[in-house]
């Protein structure tokens, strides 16, 4: 019965963040506000939105990518063709009466493709595979300007939902976010737009010109897109309620709001300081974490603290700490969290999340439904199943059955994503390769996937599958060699070419 405080133990010093529940994530828009003065506003990462309250409870995001909020909506968006080429046509207008685009200070556009797994996945895949340029045109000119298709970027959204500062397992946070959120990957960037202050349109039209037609069906809608959108994630910076130490208990369970338990939940602890007195003399002590065993290169003080996930008869989760340290004196402790609301978002609509902090002239809403919370159960399983891919080598894990093992011990069991990959993966092929790069040879692996794709929606969830796993596959490869990937279609035949991603795992 012993055996799943002791897998927990095990699993919080191998991966201290893995039993950690993975917060609600939502897709927020934001607008600037008719009556705001200003032509732009800029809002940071991190910045925090809440939700109305919920039992007298805001529910608490915060953004994961900037947005440079300028006064422009989408007003169409339309497909159409010429003798050779398809067009995707994005009227873009400007909100302000007295504003034109020669006021506009800006160099590139963040365009949202939307939640539509279909949609979504086939229209980033076109844009990166058959987009031969872009073209801007305007309202009474017939001045185009052509932008390459070059100047289409997604390597500005790889911002991580939730950090991890633990050396080889962030590569599974890519694949986790896949399933949990996949949405998160669909945005896109046009840079070069410093020229639209040439001009003084009230509105302009993006063209994305394709060599190659949109699939049957494929039709867009104006509610598909969004020019100043960004993820956000239900999690926070919070305080718990002091605990009073008087050495009587080995464990306290940490309340951030006892009146309100169910409506937040601790994801991290980040500090635990200890107050005392001697002879009227104040003295703080910070606690480490022994998961990290800081307090083994402390020169001031060996304290540690212990972290347990519990579960209480109404199958609610909290944690209790415990603390180890060298005198019996009473203490107050001190503890800052990382939290979220639970699986209290859950309840939100569409526009509930519409409240943001330091940002008066900016109006924002959800634009889907918050995820609900990703709990990982402990049980003696897990621990095996983790320690069995400890030993597993760059080399090792692209074998289908290790790789599977692998996904399997980061995700939870009755997961969809891994369901259906599990079930579209034929085989994985590799060998040894060399390419030229910044005038270095360097040996890499070349790794061939083969996929059965009418397990997915549509051939662009497959691609969009393979944008993640080359990431993927470059963290476990080291940084002086690199990893090519290309994904096999196993019915159409359709090849898709991820080219090579220099590895970044440091050298032991």
């Amino acid at each position: 019965e012993n055996i799943p405080l002791i897998a927990e133990s095990l699993i919080n010093i191998l991966m201290p963040s893995y039993t950690n529940p993975f917060p609600s994530v939502c897709m927020q828009e934001f607008a600037l506000r008719d009556d705001f003065s200003e032509k732009k506003e800029f809002i940071p990462k991190g910045s925090i939105i809440e939700s109305k309250p919920i039992n007298g409870v805001a529910c608490k995001f915060q953004t994961i990518y900037d947005v440079n909020l300028l006064p422009l909506k989408i007003s169409k968006a339309f497909m159409s063709n010429n003798k050779s080429d398809y067009l995707l046509n994005l009227n873009i207008s400007i909100t302000k009466d007295e504003l034109s685009t020669k006021e506009l200070d800006t160099n590139f556009l963040n365009l949202y493709l939307g939640d539509n797994i279909y949609f979504s996945s086939t229209l980033l895949m076109w844009l990166k595979n058959y987009l031969k340029f872009i073209v801007i045109s305007f309202e009474d000119s017939d001045e185009e300007i052509k932008l390459g298709a070059d100047k289409l970027s997604l390597d500005e959204f790889d911002e991580a939902l939730i950090k991890s500062d633990e050396f080889g397992f962030e590569a599974f946070e890519l694949i986790k976010e896949l399933s949990y959120f996949s949405s998160k990957l669909n945005f896109i960037r046009i840079n070069g737009l410093g020229f639209l202050k040439r001009f003084d349109a009230k509105s302009f039209n993006i063209k994305f010109v394709f060599s190659k037609d949109m699939p049957n069906g494929y039709v867009p809608r104006l509610e598909y897109f969004s020019l100043f959108a960004t993820p956000a994630i239900n999690l926070f910076a919070k305080g718990a309620e002091p605990i009073q130490n008087n050495n009587k208990r080995s464990e306290y369970r940490i309340f951030i709001d006892r009146s309100n338990i169910n409506a937040y939940e601790i994801v991290s602890i980040t500090k635990v300081v200890a107050h005392s007195s001697n002879n009227e003399k104040r003295i703080l002590k910070n606690y480490k974490s022994f998961e990290r065993f800081e307090f083994l290169n402390s020169q001031r003080s060996k304290d540690y603290y212990f972290v347990s996930n519990k579960i209480d008869m109404k199958l609610n989760s909290y944690k209790e700490i415990s603390f180890f340290k060298n005198d019996a004196k009473e203490q107050t402790v001190s503890i800052e969290t990382l939290c979220c609301n639970g699986d209290l978002p859950t309840s939100l609509k569409l526009g509930e999340i519409n409240k943001i902090q330091n940002h008066q002239g900016v109006v924002t809403k959800n634009l889907t439904i918050p995820t609900s919370v990703k709990r990982v159960n402990v049980d003696g399983n897990l621990l095996w199943r983790l320690v069995s891919i400890l030993s597993f080598s760059y080399q090792s894990i692209l074998n289908k059955g290790s790789f599977l093992a692998l996904l399997n011990a980061f995700m939870l069991p009755d997961d969809e994503f891994l369901k259906k990959f599990s079930s579209s993966l034929h085989e994985i092929k590799t060998k040894q390769i060399h390419r030229v790069d910044g005038g270095f040879a360097k040996r890499g692996v070349l790794c061939i996937f083969y996929i059965d794709e009418s397990e997915f929606e549509s051939l662009g969830n497959v691609y969009v599958l393979g944008i993640n796993l080359a990431k993927f596959l470059s963290k476990f490869a080291s940084i002086n060699s690199f990893c090519e990937l290309k994904i096999k279609c196993v019915k159409s035949k359709i090849l898709f070419d991820y080219g090579f991603l220099s590895g970044t795992k440091e050298l032991v």
